[in-house]
């Protein structure tokens, strides 16, 4: 397993919380532990009450950052800076929402890392420059409602 940073960048025409709802089932099913990383209050509190109301009859657990976070806790949600997060060392990922600005990839092992098609926040100099960098990088454009395609 490499010990190289890894950025998976999305280039995104759905709604993030669409998405966010699949990824949070992902992550349910899985062993790992994320933070999910919202532009401000107001949308972390609509990511969170997406979580609990978008699925018929389930919800997707989940805490936000604030509530007492027990082990079995794996998705946390909050809004901010993320290098100010008290990091829990079980939680090796994070989810940067669209509109969230990231001028450092450090703390976690794993970003993943959204954007929308018009707001053209990633390019191929700012790829060619993480590399560089040493960071491991995958680009993904999305080609038809969650369907991907690695660029």
């Amino acid at each position: 397993m490499s010990s190289r940073i890894s950025l998976n960048f999305y280039t995104i025409k759905s709604d993030f919380n669409d998405i966010l709802i699949r990824l949070c089932d992902k992550i349910l099913s899985s062993s790992e532990k994320t933070y999910i990383n919202f532009e401000n209050e107001d949308l972390k509190k609509e990511g969170d009450r997406m979580l609990w109301i978008k699925q018929k009859n389930n919800f997707v657990p989940h805490k936000v950052l604030g509530e007492k976070i027990s082990i079995r806790d794996k998705i946390i949600l909050f809004s901010g800076i993320y290098s100010k997060l008290p990091i829990l060392e079980t939680f090796k990922s994070i989810i940067i929402s669209p509109q969230v600005k990231v001028s450092r990839f450090h703390l976690f092992r794993k970003f993943l890392v959204f954007s929308y098609l018009d707001d053209d926040k990633f390019n191929s100099v700012i790829k060619k420059n993480l590399i560089s960098k040493g960071f491991d990088i995958k680009w993904y454009d999305e080609c038809s409602p969650l369907k991907w395609k690695l660029r």
